[in-house]
């Protein structure tokens, strides 16, 4: 019986890895809490800088203000996987009771409306993206701190891109319930 486990062990040893689309976006996710851990050390060391040497450390309000959208897009995607995008549910629960193809056609409808406007955020941010490439645009003073936009720009631009793959695979979900349902509880 041991032979066996250790058969089966070393299979999975030789297997390539995969990384599925919901391992990618948690890894994400993942980047993401550990940058607001580092903006939170980073503003304390600035305050304490502040408070207690009278000198700040230079740049953190640009760092900042460039994180904090990074920060949202690298988690937009795998907060919508695990449902705590900000929503309204009253009624999605009462007709989830009462008419579930119902609910599932309107969150199929939700979710094919998310996919859209991240879809059109996406095809809006590629000018901002290439711009900021192009004209090596930075935050910040010369001669103190200065940051480049660009990475940022395309942190939205992958998160768009997560996040509106995520709204469709959603949308399919709901609809694939509707077609299991084959018309039951309309």
């Amino acid at each position: 019986m041991p032979d066996l486990a250790k058969q089966a062990s070393k299979q999975r040893k030789h297997r390539p890895r995969r990384f599925s689309y919901g391992s990618i976006i948690s890894i994400m996710n993942s980047i993401g809490t550990v940058w607001v851990f580092v903006l939170l050390v980073i503003i304390n060391l600035d305050i304490g800088g502040r408070a207690l040497f009278n000198h700040p450390v230079r740049g953190v309000p640009e760092i900042v203000a460039l994180s904090i959208v990074a920060c949202v897009f690298l988690q937009i995607a795998h907060t919508l996987k695990v449902g705590r995008l900000t929503r309204s549910d009253i009624v999605l629960k009462w007709l989830h009771n009462h008419h579930p193809n119902v609910k599932n056609i309107l969150e199929g409808l939700y979710f094919l409306i998310g996919a859209g406007l991240m879809a059109i955020l996406l095809y809006s941010s590629i000018p901002l993206f290439t711009k900021a490439w192009r004209i090596d645009e930075y935050v910040g003073a010369q001669g103190d701190f200065m940051a480049p936009v660009w990475p940022v720009k395309l942190i939205i631009l992958i998160g768009c891109t997560a996040a509106a793959i995520q709204f469709f695979l959603m949308a399919v979900g709901c609809f694939k319930k509707i077609a299991a349902a084959g018309g039951e509880n309309p």
